[in-house]
């Protein structure tokens, strides 16, 4: 009898480095269905295109409206990438922060359905010595959103 093999639960990793002499490490993602690991994937890219600095592709990994609720509580609604991050926004936050990168401390799927996916992250952003500006964990909601898989809302502590 042959048994064919399920292609979930599947892990997602992606490869963390604090600075270019540090230790690698992985960050792992049990996924356990399609619509699960397209939300995460596009977690994943929103954070590639911050890391590169890219407002415009950053703001291709949202889903508008988008709402943020940052540490003071504040709800933040923007209804476009050009309200979210405007030209200059990476300059800015480069300057006024000394950020240079971020990376994943970890990322959970808590809940999911067909169209909407909560996940539970953390991630740390860091100067170019290494050393840690902040680490935030966040709550991010995922959505399908016109056969679009992007970041709804996220509430955090950064």
């Amino acid at each position: 009898m042959t048994t064919l093999s399920k292609p979930y639960p599947k892990e997602i990793a992606t490869t963390e480095k604090i600075t270019e002499d540090s230790e690698a490490r992985q960050v792992v993602t049990v996924v356990g269905n399609e619509y699960e690991e397209k939300a995460v994937g596009a977690a994943i890219a929103y954070m590639d295109a911050w890391n590169e600095g890219d407002a415009e592709k950053t703001s291709t990994c949202i889903n508008y409206p988008h709402a943020r609720v940052g540490a003071n509580g504040q709800l933040v609604v923007s209804e476009s990438g050009d309200r979210l991050m405007p030209p200059g926004f990476f300059e800015g936050f480069r300057r006024n922060s000394g950020w240079n990168h971020s990376c994943w401390d970890s990322r959970e799927v808590i809940q999911s359905i067909e169209s909407k996916v909560h996940l539970m992250v953390t991630f740390s952003r860091y100067r170019v010595d290494g050393s840690t500006i902040g680490t935030f964990p966040s709550i991010w909601v995922m959505t399908n959103q016109d056969n679009h898989w992007g970041i709804k809302m996220r509430s955090s502590f950064a």
